[in-house]
């Protein structure tokens, strides 16, 4: 249960990031709100390592991992992610990130020989339904207007490199204190962006009207430094491939954000967010060995 709660407050802080994203970017370019986003991040998990980082020597040995893990999986992720973000809607963006749960999959199967169970991919494909009906807004019919541009390639990316994050994780997380790699990948990520972005002046921070450093705080503590944390936990705990599956969470909780932004709840709300928790039911219960024939892994 506790990996559960963990995984769940990930994903409806990354369900709110889409709104956070939005508004950083209506007054900054998408580099430059990843950014202040990773800036921010690096400063709370900073404060919550105050005097428990690990030695010079734990870090070199595991610098190989970090750089990985934070180049490949959060800065490529976020790169794209926010590019992406600039350039689609928001139903192809959720439709594409909704299908992390199953490329993960895929990609574990293949890297690491991972057995993929029917009753998981009865769970998958019953969420996936879930999602499907969120984001046509009850429409089945408008998943047929949905149209691949530069935006959607991007996102596409970010899927990808998300997918390799938690392979990264599966593989590197578990030789480091949780909050000391989530921190050390978060630096990772952070300097990615200060390579690219376009030179500046610290002057310029100024021209920001507040509600950006308001998002920005918010993507940066509760949207990065806890769910990374979070997510890393759930993840640690209950393995990639069941753990994956809550990302189909994410565009629930981004409905439910919208509400709670003035957006009016339809009926589709309710049945597609039924459809999402019965699909994370039925991989629960098969972790659970609730089901017949299941196998505990």
């Amino acid at each position: 249960m506790k990996n559960i709660l963990y995984l769940l407050i990930a994903t409806a802080t990354w369900g709110l990031n889409f709104f956070l994203a939005k508004v950083m970017m209506e007054s900054s370019s998408a580099i430059v709100a990843g950014f202040w986003r990773y800036v921010i991040a690096v400063l709370v998990l900073g404060l919550l390592l105050w005097g428990k980082l690990p030695t010079w020597r734990e870090i070199r040995q595991q610098s190989k991992a970090l750089i990985l893990v934070g180049v490949g999986g959060i800065f490529v992720f976020n790169y794209c992610f926010f590019v992406g973000l600039e350039h689609t809607s928001a139903i192809n963006a959720a439709l594409i990130m909704s299908l992390n749960p199953a490329l993960t999959l895929i990609l574990n199967r293949i890297f690491y020989k991972s057995p993929i169970s029917n009753w998981h991919i009865v769970g998958i494909l019953i969420a996936l339904l879930g999602v499907t009906l969120l984001i046509t807004k009850g429409q089945m019919g408008n998943i047929g207007a949905f149209k691949m541009g530069s935006g959607d390639i991007y996102l596409w990316l970010a899927n990808l490199a998300f997918a390799f994050y938690h392979l990264g994780v599966k593989q590197y997380g578990s030789r480091m204190q949780n909050l000391q790699f989530t921190f050390f990948i978060t630096v990772v990520c952070c300097f990615c962006f200060l390579l690219i972005i376009q030179p500046f002046t610290w002057s310029t921070i100024w021209d920001y009207p507040a509600i950006f450093w308001y998002a920005a705080l918010g993507m940066g503590g509760p949207g990065t430094a806890l769910a990374y944390f979070s997510w890393n936990r759930g993840v640690a705990g209950m393995g990639i491939g069941k753990a994956a599956i809550f990302m189909n969470t994410v565009p629930l909780f981004t409905s439910i954000f919208a509400v709670l932004f003035g957006t009016t709840l339809a009926y589709y709300h309710l049945w597609s967010g039924l459809l999402i928790l019965l699909g994370l039911v039925v991989i629960q219960l098969q972790q659970l060995q609730y089901l017949p024939g299941s196998k505990h892994t």
